[in-house]
């Protein structure tokens, strides 16, 4: 029982969680007449719309009753809430929309239409009544409207709607008026980033004057319960939904789309693609005097859409920079385009590449693209193009430092007969700031910190040429400032300072009464007699300075140090190293030559045999100082390995290198003693052994040879299989796997020094076979003869095919047989279990694929001997595994 009232609970829970994805809505009255003494009758309509499809479980259906709240405006008070039946007579279900047929693959449309209406009879009152339904939720996922919970399920967005219609009153509206009507229900096909336009217009049936704006979506509204049935409405006032930023109820598609107020026509371009809110508010006019407002509000989308065939170029050229314009044409491809330059001139091209067209006169065009122009799919575009040339922008700046204006000189100027710039905006690049701007022709703007801004400025003229100029200003809080480094100075020498700026400005040099002349100069000249410092100050004339110290090492003598005498090997890149206490002038000598051989602290040089010496001089001014070295040149090692040797297999070989002193033959593990110059191996493969040699003379470069030694492979001597021979016959033997061949003993060869001798021997014998290869490599091998008196065919009594190699196939052995008639075994049943008549084949051990059972086997074979006589031969076999 418990397990049951737990499922019914459930249950109720799914139920009472339904959305009905309501994607729009409108509530209207029409007046009726009198209802009696101080009342009125109205007949009261809901037309709700819902999404198609009834797949989903959390999905309510169109409800088939509803619950029309009626509220006194003088009090707040709910004074009636009939339950209103569907009329299901008027559904409808709208799976058309208005598309363009030029969409390729335009998007389906579907929606529900539910209308709900009945008659009321209220009293006559100062403030008239507000009728109001409620539900949720809304579709999901809206681009302008933030998604809120489901009331009682925080796992599910679903924003609820509202809606309701003001029935007037006394002093609020005009008893005995109706409403107006939204006029249309119909969808249109919305293309995002295109042209648009969606009728919204209504009828008011009292001919009253109706004006049109977009106004908030109102939400609120419980789940439908078990019934279907959305709950009661609660009274107002009722809330806006939250719309996302920038869409607002008065701004729902963007800045983009607008409604207009007289039409209720929505046009302009698209947003991006996705699901919108809109709601209407119609005004409602009589005598200039408002009476009313009435409101609707539909869930519309926007997709993404691909025409057939667009035409697009940029929709304006206003850069007036010549009396040639070049069109862009960004139009659909390989189509026929046909252009109205707008100044009487023509053209019909099947190119979207760029156009050229050169006007006679200035003045403002107006250009027309057409893009199939004979096509009922066909796309036209339009554009301006200004035509006063020329217009060429252009600014000067000075004043570089944060403590001071940097002043903007406008240089633009213009060649048109008619034409004046008269427009400037200027943008600083100061991104931290939000008044860096200036519509002033010549501004000044105090940069806040150094660095480097981007400054744009854009300029117009009275006949509408536009152009757009950028340039980088280099803002600093200290003007830069380049001097000469810190230098040594020899003493009693001159040294001619250097201080420079990117900026206009004086220069002044500390102390200025010290071995100086002219001290107010950018490039004074210096002798100071012992270590000094000077000090250069900029000024950039606006207050701003810099300053930069100068050290002067004044030396008495200078000192350098070669590296140190070495040995070297021939052939050898040797880098000449020396160690000085300044960054004086080097000169590297050839002493042997007596000729520079380089000019840098490390230079690189080749010494030639027997020995290099060489001297660094170094110098500062007039003072001078000198060092040498001398390089000792030795040969490296001339390593040898011997002579590529061939080897029989099995073999040992001695290898025996030269030319050094230490040795390290590789590979080791192959060699019995790796670090000697003599050592042995027995390599079972062809091996480059390679030897490494070094010498202790002084050149320490290792030199590496190498020696082959190629290993003949084992020698596969081979004397033929083990045989049964017949007395009194001759028999050939044959032997292969080399070039000679000797065999032994000799007894009853014809030939023992051929590969294949003929025999006479009539007793069991064995004889060995001797087999060379070129390279004097040898193998031996057996063959051993047994002799019967006559043919026959002979039978092994047992075989174990098991896989290993031995024994594994039962089969007869004829001798003096040319010809089996048949060889057949059978199990102890009688079962046939292999036949076979091909000389030497034989039975594997196996039947139908599987192995054969172990036991006893019945065999009979028969054949015809050298002689012409049948051999017939019956027994039995064991298998074993």
């Amino acid at each position: 029982m418990k397990h049951l009232s737990l499922l019914m609970i459930c249950l109720a829970c799914v139920c009472i969680t339904r959305a009905s994805h309501i994607i729009g809505g409108e509530m209207y009255y029409r007046y009726l007449g009198s209802g009696g003494a101080g009342q009125s009758r109205y007949h009261i309509t809901l037309k709700l719309f819902r999404v198609c499809g009834q797949s989903d479980p959390t999905v309510a259906l169109m409800p088939p009753s509803v619950y029309f709240a009626i509220f006194s405006k003088d009090n707040g008070s709910r004074i009636n809430t009939p339950l209103v039946a569907r009329n299901k007579a008027l559904d409808k279900t709208v799976t058309s929309a208005l598309v363009d047929p030029c969409i390729v693959n335009p998007p389906s449309v579907c929606f529900e239409i539910g209308i709900f209406e009945t008659d009321v009879t209220v009293p006559d009152n100062d403030g008239g009544y507000t009728v109001s339904f409620q539900s949720c939720c809304r579709d999901n996922f809206i681009e302008n409207v933030v998604d809120t919970r489901v009331p009682g399920d925080n796992n599910r967005p679903g924003n609820g709607a509202t809606y309701y219609a003001e029935l007037p009153g006394r002093n609020s509206g005009i008893i005995g008026s109706s409403s107006p009507v939204f006029a249309k229900d119909q969808a249109v096909v919305i293309c995002a980033g295109k042209k648009f336009s969606y009728d919204f217009s209504a009828m008011d049936p009292d001919g009253d004057r109706l004006e049109y704006s977009f106004c908030d979506a109102y939400g609120g509204g419980q789940t439908t319960n078990q019934s279907g049935i959305p709950p009661i409405a609660a009274g107002p006032p009722y809330g806006s939904l939250p719309y996302k930023n920038p869409y607002s109820g008065g701004n729902p598609l963007g800045a983009s789309a607008f409604i207009d107020p007289n039409t209720g026509i929505i046009s302009g371009v698209a947003p991006p693609p996705g699901k919108y809110v809109i709601t209407v508010c119609v005004r409602e006019f009589r005598n200039n005097q408002l009476i009313g407002v009435h409101r609707k509000d539909f869930h519309v989308t926007v997709t993404t859409c691909t025409r057939l065939v667009t035409a697009a170029m940029p929709d304006k050229y206003a850069d007036c920079n010549g009396y040639t314009i070049n069109f862009l044409n960004n139009s659909t491809p390989g189509k026929t385009y046909f252009w109205d330059f707008g100044d009487g001139d023509t053209l019909t091209t099947t190119s979207t590449g760029a156009l050229q067209h050169t006007y006679r006169a200035d003045g403002v065009y107006t250009v027309k693209l057409i893009v199939d122009r004979h096509s009922s799919c066909g796309d036209s575009a339009l554009a301006t193009v200004y035509v006063y040339p020329q217009l060429r922008p252009d600014f000067s700046f000075s004043g570089l430092c944060t403590n001071t204006n940097t002043r903007f000189q406008n240089t633009s100027t213009t060649t048109g007969r008619t034409d004046v710039i008269n427009y400037y905006r200027w943008d600083f690049g100061d991104g931290n700031a939000t008044n860096d701007t200036s519509l002033l022709s010549n501004p000044a703007y105090q940069y806040p910190a150094a660095g480097k801004y981007n400054v744009q400025l854009f300029i117009r003229t009275r006949n509408g040429c536009e152009r757009t100029i950028f340039d980088t200003v280099s803002i600093y809080d200290k003007p830069p400032l380049f001097t000469t480094s810190d230098t040594p100075i020899c003493r009693n020498d001159a040294l001619q300072l250097r201080a420079s700026s990117i900026t206009p400005g004086s220069f002044t040099w500390t102390p200025n009464n010290y071995y100086i002349t002219g001290a107010n100069t950018a490039t004074p000249t210096v002798s100071p007699q012992l270590d000094t410092a000077y000090t250069v100050t900029f000024s950039d004339g606006t207050g701003c300075v810099n300053s930069q110290r100068v050290a002067i090492d004044v030396k008495d003598f200078l000192l350098v140090r070669a590296m140190p005498d070495s040995t070297v090997c021939t052939g050898d890149t040797i880098k000449l190293q020396s160690m000085a206490d300044g960054p004086y002038q080097f000169t590297w000598w050839d002493l042997n030559t007596n000729t520079i051989v380089g000019d840098k602290l490390i230079s690189p040089v080749v010494p030639l045999p027997p020995s290099s010496s060489y001297g660094i001089q170094v110098t500062l001014g007039s003072c001078t100082a000198w060092d040498s070295l001398n390089l000792k040149v030795v040969d490296p090692p001339k390593a040898f390995a011997g002579n590529d040797t061939t080897i029989c297999y099995g073999d040992q070989i001695t290898l025996r290198a030269t030319g050094g002193s230490i040795y390290q033959w590789t590979p080791t593990n192959l060699v019995n003693s790796p670090t000697r110059s003599i050592t042995t191996t027995r390599p079972t493969a062809t091996t480059d052994f390679i030897v490494t040699v070094r010498d202790v003379l002084g050149c320490p470069k290792p030199v590496n040879d190498t020696v082959q030694i190629t290993v003949i492979p084992p020698v596969p001597a081979f004397a033929g299989n083990d045989t049964i021979l017949i007395k009194d016959l001759p028999f050939r033997l044959h032997a292969t796997g080399g070039v000679r061949y000797v065999w032994t003993p000799v007894d009853g060869l014809d030939n023992p020094a051929i590969d294949s001798p003929l025999t006479n021997i009539n007793r069991d014998f064995v004889y060995t076979v001797t087999v060379y290869t070129p390279e004097g490599c040898h193998g031996t091998d057996d063959i051993r003869l047994r002799f019967i008196v006559g043919p026959d065919i002979y039978i092994p009594t047992g075989f174990s095919p098991n896989g290993d190699g031995l024994n594994d196939v039962f089969r007869p052995l004829p001798v003096g047989i040319v010809h089996m008639d048949f060889f057949r075994v059978f199990d102890r049943w009688g079962k046939l279990m292999y036949t076979n008549v091909e000389y030497m084949k034989g039975w594997d051990g196996t039947f139908g694929g599987q192995p054969a059972a172990i036991g006893t086997y019945v065999w009979v074979v028969q054949g015809q001997d050298i002689h012409g006589n049948t051999v017939l031969r019956k027994g039995t076999v064991t298998l074993v595994r």
